[in-house]
């Protein structure tokens, strides 16, 4: 078979993300199309450059005839160097085609680096892609209309795949809510896919024996969303005796339904990830959140109450805000109790409805790699850059500071001695996990201000500026 060796890399993120090291979950985009072609007889491997070293990286694009990338906004430049070693290996040679979020928003972008770039949803065109029988340089692909068409991902495809911590699961697609700044709806739509839960509990069992491990990550945007699905979904959990802890992605709304939080702790949840986002109602309207202050606040109540750790993301810089927003967001999260969380920059990813409407004036920053969140990369309206990075600083800072993470271990101690929600067994896990959780993210935050203390000083130089030309002015 002609251009047999395929090779699907998922490039590293951008260096100034914090979080970086420790990006070891896979996309299973790559690994569904990645088992299709498996099982159509190529020799395919699935490269995740966080989990290999570069000399792995070199020897795999020397075998591979194809190179197919899959790039997020703060992993495109980086694949784009990939590309281009990719070309110099093969003598200008070999073919790449490149698919993911940021190309598909931003076709035209890629085409100087690679020989195809694909829109939308890899798997219903991937064989007719390697095969080379799709002319164009730039290919639309249509949805996968019925997600249990695709095959259970063979993760042995993954170099390295004994690595991973989490085993990962998608048990859906879309999401029909269309957040402002989100990229998802851009990519897989406004309507919900589902999985049968026959064919989640068979990739689980799958899984489960081919790593060895019973810790689970459920990737969804919206896990939950459809909860007759979810509820059919834990009886036949329980009903196959597989008993695992597992984390997932949810809306804060969800916690409306008590009972149905209740069950998602008896089936083995142990933490969820919410995007609250702000604790601001106008914000929270302007980036069209559908939810309120007062929904997030019951959220967070009710998941506690079931031993449910939350893993609370919100994002700063909105119009509404000011510089008070830094110290108002920290304290909510520690006297709530929130777990741990992450404070990022409000991002203007390309594609979405938040960059289109945006005064292009606005727009600060001078590459791909700036917008991880972690750069100012939209010039606030009530602060300055230099204040607005520092406030970020500043509330992960108090958000792992010792004395929240003591109060964290008397909240955990407290549960464990006085509910009756978990076992004792995972109340001590909670709490130690919790512990270990803190104490890394607070290494992880120290090592981020040493390692970008140049940008942070830059970001100084430009606001002392701002205030000495302000003062000539006057």
């Amino acid at each position: 078979m002609k251009n047999n060796n395929i090779l699907f890399v998922e490039p590293r993120g951008a260096r100034s993300n914090i979080f970086e090291n420790s990006l070891q979950h896979p996309l299973l985009g790559p690994l569904y199309m990645a088992t299709q072609l498996k099982e159509a007889g190529y020799n395919v491997k699935v490269l995740k450059e966080n989990l290999v070293d570069e000399s792995t990286l070199i020897n795999e694009l020397i075998l591979a005839d194809t190179l197919i990338l899959t790039l997020l906004t703060t992993s495109t430049l980086r694949g784009y160097e990939i590309a281009q070693t990719y070309r110099k290996l093969h003598n200008n040679g070999g073919w790449i085609i490149a698919g993911g979020i940021h190309v598909s928003c931003n076709p035209e972008e890629a085409l100087p680096f690679v020989d195809q770039v694909v829109i939308g949803e890899g798997p219903p065109i991937i064989k007719r892609l390697v095969d080379r029988t799709i002319a164009g340089r730039i290919v639309t692909s249509s949805p996968v209309e019925d997600l249990n068409s695709l095959p259970i991902p063979d993760l042995s495809l993954l170099i390295n795949y004994s690595k991973l911590r989490l085993i990962p699961i998608m048990t859906s697609l879309g999401c029909p809510y269309g957040c402002a700044f989100c990229c998802v709806t851009k990519m897989y739509g406004r309507k919900y896919r589902f999985q049968d839960p026959d064919k989640t509990v068979n990739e689980l069992k799958n899984h489960f024996q081919l790593l060895g491990k019973k810790r689970v990550f459920f990737y969804d945007d919206n896990f939950c969303a459809n909860k007759k699905i979810s509820l059919e979904l834990f009886d036949k959990i329980e009903k196959n005796n597989l008993n695992f802890l597992w984390v997932c992605q949810v809306r804060a709304d969800l916690a409306k339904d008590d009972a149905f939080v209740k069950r998602m702790a008896d089936v083995g949840c142990r933490r969820v990830f919410i995007g609250f986002e702000s604790i601001n109602d106008k914000t929270l309207n302007d980036l069209r959140k559908n939810v309120s202050l007062n929904e997030i606040e019951g959220a967070i109540e009710v998941f506690h109450k079931y031993g449910i750790a939350i893993h609370g993301m919100f994002m700063f810089g909105s119009d509404h805000d000011d510089p008070d927003v830094f110290e108002n967001t920290a304290n909510f999260c520690i006297q709530r109790g929130i777990e741990s969380a992450q404070f990022l920059s409000i991002t203007p990813f390309p594609g979405t409805e938040f960059r289109d409407k945006l005064d292009k004036s606005r727009l600060i920053y001078k590459s791909l790699d700036e917008l991880d969140g972690f750069h100012v990369t939209v010039l606030p309206k009530q602060m300055t850059e230099y204040e607005m990075m520092q406030g970020i600083l500043y509330t992960h800072e108090k958000m792992y500071s010792w004395q929240k993470i003591f109060q964290q271990i008397i909240r955990d101690l407290k549960f464990v001695l006085l509910s009756k929600n978990r076992s004792l067994s995972y109340k001590i896990l909670k709490l130690v996990n919790n512990l270990k959780r803190n104490i890394v993210f607070r290494l992880i935050i120290s090592r981020w201000k040493n390692n970008h203390r140049e940008y942070h000083e830059y970001l100084k130089a430009k606001y002392s500026q701002t205030n000495i030309t302000s003062s000539i002015s006057s």
